[in-house]
């Protein structure tokens, strides 16, 4: 049962989530310039939250922070992806942790690929404060190419062209089954492609989220 605090606090925000390379950051970043809302980008408390992790409690968590680059990035695509999934589930009441932080008058914009709609729907979240960017397998690999980090974390696997090939199917399938998830539970999703700029799906979530018309009528 989350406590009533813990509720008013949620019921303030507004959760981006989808796979990595479809513009998240980027568009809760601008968004909470706009409209004077607290950021929290969830992938910053990662490392923390791993480092918490006990074998007991959260078992597949424990399990990657004892793994190397090379062995996470060389096991099977499906087997990543069901485990990326239990992964999230592990870790989301440490997300909830982070939240209870803030004031219960906080209007804050988070935005993490660990937002699963099935964790979001046990909030019982205005639709409309909810959304999900999915990129296409494409535009995903062109956008991971031009990060930097990459290249570090492929240095140390074997068969690094494999294994970006692996970590690559993975998003891309990760993508599919968070888009279907998101759909049968009725939130928006939005499919990253490269046809929109990213300041046409900035709009796109800024209207879904109506932060224009709470801002037109004084209420932002």
């Amino acid at each position: 049962m989350i406590e009533t605090n813990l509720i008013k606090i949620i019921n303030n925000a507004y959760f981006i989530g989808g796979s990595p390379c479809s513009g998240k950051s980027t568009i809760a970043e601008q968004l909470s310039l706009n409209y004077d809302l607290e950021y929290l980008n969830i992938d910053d408390y990662e490392q923390e939250h791993i480092g918490k992790a006990s074998p007991e409690q959260h078992p597949i968590m424990y399990k990657w922070s004892q793994m190397s680059w090379n062995e996470i990035w060389m096991r099977s695509v499906e087997k990543q992806v069901e485990e990326e999934f239990e992964f999230y589930r592990e870790r989301f009441p440490m997300i909830l942790d982070e939240l209870r932080r803030f004031e219960i008058d906080s209007r804050f914009i988070l935005e993490s690929a660990a937002l699963l709609p099935e964790l979001l729907k046990n909030l019982n979240l205005d639709k409309n404060r909810v959304i999900y960017l999915i990129p296409s397998k494409k535009f995903q690999i062109k956008h991971y190419s031009k990060r930097n980090f990459k290249d570090g974390i492929l240095e140390q696997c074997n068969q690094p062209e494999t294994a970006f090939k692996n970590w690559m199917d993975r998003d891309h399938h990760f993508g599919r089954k968070v888009k279907k998830q998101a759909k049968d539970l009725g939130y928006k999703v939005i499919d990253v492609d490269g046809k929109r700029t990213i300041e046409e799906n900035i709009k796109l979530v800024e209207r879904h989220f109506r932060l224009s018309t709470k801002k037109q009528f004084g209420l932002a």
